[in-house]
């Protein structure tokens, strides 16, 4: 038989409670580190869908000053002009499986605006184009697919009294990206058609569609 000393048996239980410290460590830092892959995850996510709808916005200044929209604007006011990048259906499936409703996110931007401010809250939002981020950019290998969005409205500033006219050269564009997860970016924008001050010497004078201002709103 072994006998133990009294210095073994302090060594025994020394190893025993660093042990159970050890265990409790790992015990706390394994959500910890579920939870900064979150986090990581999360910030991709947010980072992809921003540069999705950054996309959607050049394509939508593009879409603007074609010669389909250069003279007119209050045919995409009115709905009866949209882009030429129109998906198949208003209430697409998003990369997790889930559907999205095109007319119910159009009313809720009518309803709410967009972000903890309510921007664009009030205006008469149109449906302007929608589809698969892939149809307007090409996309990486492996790249996450988005949904792109885009409603176009007459600006606040606008005092004709109809939103479904343009009178000052200017409309408002909300520009959405849904992605995984539920994940969603939006940034809205004014763009205005500013004719040359100064335009070449017997050439036509020929405006083009400038974009003023824009900001993330979501």
């Amino acid at each position: 038989m072994v006998r133990m000393t009294r210095t073994d048996g302090m060594a025994l239980l020394v190893a025993i409670m660093a042990c159970l410290v050890l265990v409790a460590l790992v015990g706390a830092l394994v959500p910890l580190a579920s939870t900064e892959v979150s986090v990581a995850s999360n910030h991709r996510r947010a980072i992809e869908g921003l540069y999705a709808a950054e996309a959607a916005l050049e394509w939508t200044v593009a879409e603007l000053a074609s010669n389909q929209m250069r003279v007119s604007w209050h045919g995409a006011l009115g709905g009866a002009v949209r882009s030429r990048f129109w998906g198949t259906s208003l209430q697409p499936r998003l990369a997790d499986g889930s559907r999205l409703s095109l007319p119910d996110e159009t009313a809720r931007l009518r309803r709410d605006g967009s972000g903890e401010d309510g921007t664009g809250r009030g205006l008469a939002w149109r449906l302007f184009a929608h589809g698969s981020l892939s149809g307007i950019v090409a996309v990486p290998a492996g790249y996450p697919e988005w949904m792109i969005a885009v409603w176009v409205a007459d600006d606040a500033a606008d005092a004709d009294g109809d939103p479904q006219r343009d009178s000052n050269d200017a409309v408002v564009a909300h520009v959405a990206a849904f992605g995984p997860a539920r994940a969603h970016r939006a940034l809205q924008a004014t763009l205005v058609r500013v004719a040359p001050s100064e335009p070449p010497s017997g050439a036509p004078v020929r405006d083009y569609v400038q974009l003023l201002s824009w900001g993330v709103v979501r």
